[in-house]
């Protein structure tokens, strides 16, 4: 009996001192008996969080709730932009923000190239106006605005602009903080975020390149490292996760979840999973949160709305916006951004943008991919701002442009950005650009072919012809003879 209280004892013992280790660790207890004194594996230290200074918000103009009823009612399911709106007994005609020549171009690309779900998202980084918000289904060649409206679309690889976010603003993390990776940047595997083996295989790439590149094992080690899944959480709550992020429509909200454990975090930071959902209107704010230097502007679609008959103003949208990021984490992000322009996966795209373009704009994005959501499918996203370096030419646009590719691929999002941009500052909003004639660029292997397929075409030609000896006066040919 007296063994059996001793042995009592000891474990109790055991018990205590393993709760105050894990107390001490800054773990739980249970985590310590399970061989995980902490929720991050090889944390770093954290910086304190900034102070953000304040912006003064606007007063917005409410809205009813039987305005927002009527509202909600005719835009939820609606596959066109409805042009008036009953509520009660008025009539009141519905103003929208968008630019009809900016409007009409992006509809005609999208007809022409037809991809199976496309939408273009074009917002005013100044004012936050939505000046376009386009989206298209190829089957039917039909314009369906629900598309755009909705928040069923995986963010892929957007997510990492929260993550960056929030490593450049509240970890010792910058752009040129080297990690290491083994395999393929596009995979995560539990293998690859492994620190605890090491081969002859493992590369080394810095966070900017991996931003630009969109290295997935570079990002969820990252977040592993520095991060924990509630400070995630709130840095996209700050870029309007889980928030109404338009006024008007308080049906469409981007999602995202907590993770349970350290792998589901690098899913989260990384955007490998298909729960992370987001709009096409969301995708552009978020490049035009960066744009304005860390401060939200809330997107407007609706700009008032007025009786039909009177012609009184039944409701106007005001301007909100709030500071969410701090200028230099900004600065950074914008580093990165526009790295993944000129070095990394939109350089292909803007490549063929003329060189007065680039010189006289400052255009960064973030591109991502990913299989699922409704509609489903393989989507291609592409996040970018372009602002004029002409600081008096105002803060320029925001853009988001979404393809969802069901069988086979018909044209990149970034593409279809590089044209967009380029149409607005030729058109919507000029600007004295000196056009560069760009130089063809022809690799050896291209005239190598060139070359070998003129050999092949001036001998078939020579075959064809009769043989003929050349006389100083006068061709003879070889058959007369």
């Amino acid at each position: 009996m007296d063994k059996f209280k001793i042995r009592i004892n000891r474990k109790f013992t055991l018990l205590l001192a393993g709760s105050a280790l894990g107390i001490f660790l800054g773990g739980n207890v249970i985590g310590v008996f399970q061989g995980k004194p902490s929720s991050k594996l090889n944390a770093a230290e954290v910086q304190e969080e900034l102070g953000l200074p304040e912006i003064p918000i606007k007063e917005e103009n409410k809205l009813t709730s039987e305005l927002r009823f009527s509202i909600d009612k005719a835009f939820k399911n609606a596959t066109e932009w409805p042009e008036t709106l009953k509520h009660g007994d008025r009539n009141t005609k519905i103003e929208y923000s968008f630019n009809p020549e900016l409007d009409t171009y992006i509809k005609k690309i999208l007809k022409q190239y037809r991809s199976d779900y496309s939408t273009v998202t074009v917002v005013d980084n100044e004012s936050g106006q939505v000046l376009a918000a386009v989206g298209h289904v190829g089957k039917n060649n039909k314009f369906d605005s629900s598309l755009v409206l909705t928040a069923t679309h995986p963010s892929a690889s957007l997510i990492k602009i929260i993550t960056a976010a929030e490593l450049m603003q509240n970890t010792k993390v910058n752009r040129e903080t080297p990690f290491e990776f083994r395999g393929r940047s596009t995979t995560l595997f539990k293998y690859q975020l492994n620190e605890s083996k090491k081969n002859r295989w493992v590369r080394t790439q810095s966070f900017e390149s991996a931003f630009a590149q969109s290295n997935n094992v570079i990002f969820g080690k990252a977040a592993i490292q520095n991060l924990d899944s509630a400070r995630l959480v709130k840095m996209a709550e700050n870029f309007g996760y889980n928030q109404t992020l338009i006024n008007e429509f308080d049906f469409m909200k981007s999602n995202i979840h907590g993770a349970s454990d350290d792998y589901h975090l690098a899913e989260l930071a990384s955007g490998f999973n298909d729960e992370t959902v987001i709009s096409p209107v969301h995708a552009a704010t978020m490049a035009s949160i960066i744009a304005n230097n860390g401060v939200l502007k809330s997107p407007r679609v609706i700009s008032r709305l007025v009786d039909s008959k009177t012609g009184e103003i039944v409701w106007e949208n005001a301007l909100v916006e709030k500071r969410v990021l701090s200028a230099e984490a900004s600065k950074e992000m914008q580093g990165m951004m526009e790295m993944t322009i000129d070095g990394g996966t939109a350089r292909k795209s803007f490549r063929k943008m003329n060189t007065g373009y680039k010189n006289a704009l400052e255009i960064g994005g973030k591109t991502g991919s990913i299989t699922g959501g409704k509609p489903f499918g393989k989507r291609d996203w592409f996040a970018a701002y372009a602002i004029p370096r002409d600081s008096e030419r105002g803060k320029g646009i925001s853009i988001s442009v979404m393809n969802v590719n069901v069988k086979r691929w018909h044209v990149k999002s970034t593409m279809l950005a590089k044209n967009i941009i380029e149409y607005y500052y030729n058109n919507i909003q000029p600007m004295p650009i000196t056009m560069v004639k760009m130089p063809r660029f022809i690799s050896e292997n291209r005239k190598n072919r060139v070359r070998n397929n003129k050999r092949t075409i001036a001998s078939a030609r020579l075959k064809k012809r009769p043989e003929t000896r050349i006389n100083k006066k006068k061709i003879i040919l070889l058959k007369d003879i």
